[in-house]
């Protein structure tokens, strides 16, 4: 990341780039959400395979050609969300290292801080219904895996945009 002390002038950008690069960046967090949940689906599908739940009370359990419809959606998603998300992810860290004054963009951080605010509770979600689960005397291995599937994914997201944050913030100090 660029680093720009407090006498440092930045190059203002117009209007034209500015709503360009909001657009970068809502296209950047959708893909980022799509590959996220697709990719955290395809692993619960994987869990479910290895750990295998007696489904009898669920209603939620797909068997057969459901089940396989699903799991070509969620290939089909990351075969589509990860070229995406990779090529503007790379396109605005690029546009950020040339014009240091995008990380001020209103629309980033409104993004960032909402992905911030949706991984925290999906965390916080998780944690309570685990607790509950092992209140209950229901924990078994499979939601364990789950719960470690879905928390995972979750914290590193918050955990990369927070240190973006930081980052900014201590740029701008």
């Amino acid at each position: 990341m660029v680093k720009v002390t407090a006498g440092q002038v930045v190059p203002p950008l117009t209007e034209k780039e500015s709503f360009w690069d909001t657009f970068e960046h809502v296209l950047l967090f959708i893909s980022l959400y799509v590959f996220a949940i697709s990719f955290t689906l395809m692993l619960h599908r994987f869990i479910d395979s290895i750990f295998p739940e007696n489904y009898s009370s669920r209603n939620f359990y797909l068997p057969g050609m459901i089940d396989k419809n699903l799991i070509r959606g969620y290939i089909a998603s990351l075969i589509v969300s990860y070229p995406l998300f990779s090529f503007f992810f790379l396109r605005v860290k690029a546009r950020v290292m040339k014009y240091p004054g995008l990380i001020h963009l209103r629309s980033r951080k409104q993004l960032i801080y909402m992905t911030l605010v949706v991984t925290f509770v999906i965390v916080l979600i998780n944690i309570i219904s685990i607790i509950i689960s092992f209140l209950e005397g229901n924990t078994n291995w499979n939601f364990f895996f789950h719960f470690l599937a879905t928390v995972t994914v979750s914290s590193l997201i918050f955990a990369y945009l927070l240190n973006e944050v930081k980052e900014e913030r201590k740029a701008y100090v």
